[in-house]
């Protein structure tokens, strides 16, 4: 018990412990969550769940019909989409973390997304919805790896890994020249 409050402590929360003799104990936790609480789209490719932060969000485009299938152009090898008479370079998510596509429908979602400098399109199988989410850090095993920033845990239980879209874009090779 004593490691568990030491953690809690690290982190700011607080441990209430109440005993009455007879009716028993009650522990009360208190975690501070509202420093880790950003605003995502939750978006899906390849099957898994992804949160994109809010803060990095441009627009999302949806190409359908035969904008679907023109509207994708290809650029010295590397997709682009015309956006408003700009090219703006395109990143398949299930590209790059190596996925297979399992779109909803026939329709091209793209995220247009903001890293630093770079603005970039992400193409994902389906946009989800937004939501209020908990960052919690990536584990041990995953804390290197790049093009995440942290995981949350999703209402259903379920884990979605939150995106670090300045990794993202590094690992599809996507430079500020680019846009």
């Amino acid at each position: 018990v004593g490691a568990q409050r030491r953690l809690i402590d690290g982190i700011g929360g607080t441990v209430d412990v109440q005993t009455a003799v007879g009716r028993g104990t009650t522990f009360k936790v208190k975690i501070p969550l509202t420093l880790a609480i950003i605003p995502a789209l939750l978006v899906r490719a390849g099957g898994e769940r992804y949160a994109i932060p809010q803060v990095s969000l441009v627009e999302l485009v949806r190409l359908d019909g035969d904008s679907a299938s023109g509207g994708i152009e290809s650029m010295q090898g590397a997709p682009v989409h015309r956006l408003r008479g700009k090219l703006l370079p395109l990143v398949f998510l299930n590209d790059v973390f190596n996925t297979e596509p399992q779109p909803v429908d026939d329709a091209v979602n793209i995220v247009v997304v903001q890293s630093d400098d770079t603005q970039f399109g992400l193409v994902v199988d389906d946009i989800s919805d937004t939501a209020e989410i908990v960052v919690k850090p990536l584990g041990r095993l995953l804390k290197g790896a790049a093009g995440f920033a942290g995981a949350t845990i999703m209402g259903d239980g379920k884990v979605a890994l939150i995106l670090d879209l300045l990794g993202v874009s590094q690992l599809a090779g996507v430079s500020n020249t680019s846009a």
